[in-house]
C-alpha cells in the first residue's frame, strides 16, 4: 500500500504536469478557418469511454469512471479509490471548397483529470481541459478593378492562434442513495490573436492590416444533479446541468493600420451564455445506453463587446457500451466496447448567415491493462468521424477523422489487507 507521503506526491506531481504542460498544449492541435469566429472551436469535455459514446455525460454515472460533464457524478467514486485520467488526440482533416481539397494533420491534449473521495458521500475532481482552440491560416485573391496598367489584384490574408484553458475543481455530494448534486468551480485563462492583412498588386494602393488581440482571466461556477432509479436489477440515471451566464474578465485590443494607426480597447469583451443540458443512462447487466440534449443561448453572449453575433446552439448525443463479462479471464471479454453519434449547431454566425452544422459518429473500447489487488488501469481508444457542413454555398466543408487515446489509472489507496 502507498504511504500518505506517496499519495501526496502523486497528487502534487499530477497538478504540476497540468500547470506546466497543458497551457502550451491547449493552444495547438487545431487547423480550421471556423476557429476564427467567437471564442474558437469549443471542446466537448468528454473523457475516456464517454468520448466513444458520442460525447454523452449529463446522465452518465458509473462507479470509478470519471465524467466531467456533470459534477454530480463525482460522488460515485469508490471510498478506496484514486482515479487519474488523461486523453490525447490525433486527427486528419480534409477541407473542401469549390472542388479544391486540402489535408491538415494535428495532435493535442484533450484532458487531464484526477478524482478521489474526501468525505463520506463526497467526491472531488481536479481537471484541466482546453475550453476553446484557435488555429488557422489562409488567403484569397480577387481582381478589384482594371486601369491602364491592367488589373489590380487584392490579396487578403487571415491567420489566428491561441485559445482558452479551463482549470476545474469540483465536488459531488450524495445526500441520499438515489440523489446526487455537484458543483464545478472553473478558472478560465487564455489569450488569442486574429490577424487580417489586405495587400494590392500596385504600390499606389496602400495596404491595410488589422489585429485583434484578447486576454481572458475569469472564474465561473457550474451546477448539476443526478437521480438514480432502481428498476429491479437495472439502473436508470436522470441528470440535469446548468451553467449560468457569465461575463469573462477580458480585454480586447483592435489595432487598425492603414494611412494611420488606431487602437481600440474593449473591456469585458466576451461573455459565456446560459447553458442547460438534460440526459439519462439506462444500465441493464453489462450494457449501458445513454443520451443527452443541451441548449446554449449564445445569441445573448458578447464577442469583442458586441451581442447578437452568436447563434443559439442545440446539441444532441447518444451512445451505448457493452462489456461481455467483467469477471472473465479472457481479456477481450473484460474489455468494454462503445459506439455513439452526435449532432450540433454552430454557436456563431458568419456574417448574416448561420454557421455550419456538425455531425459525428464514434466507436472505441476500454481495455484493462493491469489487474492487481490495489490497481487497475485502462487503455481507452476510439475512432471518430466528424463532418462540418456549411449551411450556405461557397463555404468550406470539413471532414475530420480522429483517433482518441486515453489512459485511466485506478488505485485502491485505502484498502485494508487482512493478515491471518
Amino acid at each position: 500500500m502507498r504511504t500518505r507521503s506517496e499519495k501526496q506526491f502523486l497528487i502534487i506531481s499530477f497538478l504540476a504536469i497540468c500547470m506546466l504542460w497543458c497551457p502550451a498544449a491547449a493552444q495547438t492541435g487545431v487547423n480550421s478557418p471556423y476557429s476564427r469566429y467567437g471564442l474558437g472551436l469549443l471542446s466537448d469535455h468528454s473523457t475516456g469511454m464517454t468520448k466513444s459514446m458520442g460525447g454523452i455525460g449529463t446522465g452518465f454515472r458509473e462507479r470509478n469512471t470519471l465524467n466531467l460533464k456533470n459534477p454530480a457524478s463525482y460522488s460515485s467514486v469508490d471510498t478506496l479509490t484514486f482515479l487519474a485520467d488523461m486523453g490525447f488526440r490525433l486527427q486528419n482533416t480534409n477541407f473542401e471548397e469549390n472542388g479544391v481539397r486540402l489535408n491538415a494533420r494535428n495532435a493535442g491534449v484533450e484532458h487531464m483529470a484526477m478524482q478521489f473521495r474526501i468525505l463520506p458521500r463526497v467526491g472531488m475532481t481536479l481537471a484541466f481541459v482546453p475550453f476553446s482552440k484557435i488555429g488557422y491560416s489562409f488567403s484569397s485573391s480577387s481582381d478589384i478593378r482594371r486601369d491602364e496598367d491592367g488589373a489590380i489584384k487584392s490579396t487578403g490574408s487571415y491567420s489566428g492562434s491561441g485559445g482558452v484553458r479551463q482549470y476545474m475543481a469540483g465536488l459531488g455530494w450524495r445526500p441520499t442513495n438515489w440523489l446526487s448534486a455537484g458543483i464545478n468551480a472553473s478558472y478560465f485563462r487564455g489569450d488569442f490573436e486574429h490577424y487580417i492583412s489586405n495587400t494590392y498588386s500596385v504600390s499606389s494602393v496602400q495596404s491595410r492590416t488589422k489585429t485583434y488581440s484578447t486576454d481572458i482571466s475569469a472564474l465561473k461556477l457550474d451546477f448539476g444533479i443526478q437521480g438514480t432509479i432502481k428498476l429491479g436489477q437495472d439502473n436508470l440515471v436522470l441528470g440535469l446541468t446548468y451553467s449560468p451566464k457569465q461575463n469573462l474578465e477580458s480585454e480586447a485590443t483592435i489595432t487598425d493600420a492603414h494611412s494611420t494607426t488606431t487602437t481600440q480597447s474593449i473591456e469585458n469583451a466576451f461573455s459565456l451564455p446560459d447553458c442547460f443540458s438534460a440526459g439519462f443512462s439506462y444500465k441493464r447487466k453489462n450494457c449501458i445506453f445513454a443520451a443527452d440534449v443541451s441548449y446554449e443561448a449564445w445569441s445573448k453572449a458578447k464577442f469583442f463587446g458586441n451581442e447578437g453575433e452568436g447563434s443559439d446552439r442545440i446539441s444532441a448525443a447518444a451512445g451505448f457500451s457493452i462489456q461481455p463479462d467483467d469477471m472473465s479471464k479472457n481479456l477481450l471479454k473484460r474489455t468494454s466496447y462503445q459506439a455513439g453519434v452526435n449532432l450540433s449547431q454552430s454557436y456563431f454566425k458568419i456574417g448574416s448567415n448561420e454557421g455550419p452544422w456538425q455531425f459525428g459518429v464514434s466507436a472505441g473500447f476500454s481495455m484493462p491493462i493491469t489487474a492487481v489487488y490495489n490497481s487497475m488501469s485502462y487503455l481507452n481508444v476510439s475512432a471518430e468521424y466528424v463532418r462540418t457542413q456549411p449551411m450556405s454555398s461557397g463555404m468550406i466543408t470539413e471532414n475530420c477523422f480522429r483517433i482518441n487515446v486515453g489512459l485511466t489509472f485506478l488505485e485502491r489507496w485505502f484498502m485494508k489487507i487482512m493478515v491471518e
